[in-house]
């Protein structure tokens, strides 16, 4: 089990995604005339992403609770 939660934190792919759909949503609102729903659609996919690691993360330690 890691005890630091710093270190957990870089770590996670959750927490990556989380930044480059902020970056890029921060940057694309900057660029005149780029179109809002090709950033909402990275947006929508990088939240997928997040959402599906999320529920693997669940899945595996359920099955590390239950001795599998």
């Amino acid at each position: 089990m890691n005890n630091n939660p710093w270190r957990a934190l870089w770590r996670s792919r959750k927490f990556w995604l989380a930044v480059v759909a902020v970056v890029q949503t921060v940057v694309f609102t900057l660029i005149p005339d780029f179109p809002d729903e090709v950033w909402q659609a990275i947006n929508i996919i990088l939240l997928w992403l997040i959402g599906s690691i999320a529920v693997e993360d669940a899945a595996m330690k359920l099955r590390v609770r239950s001795g599998e």
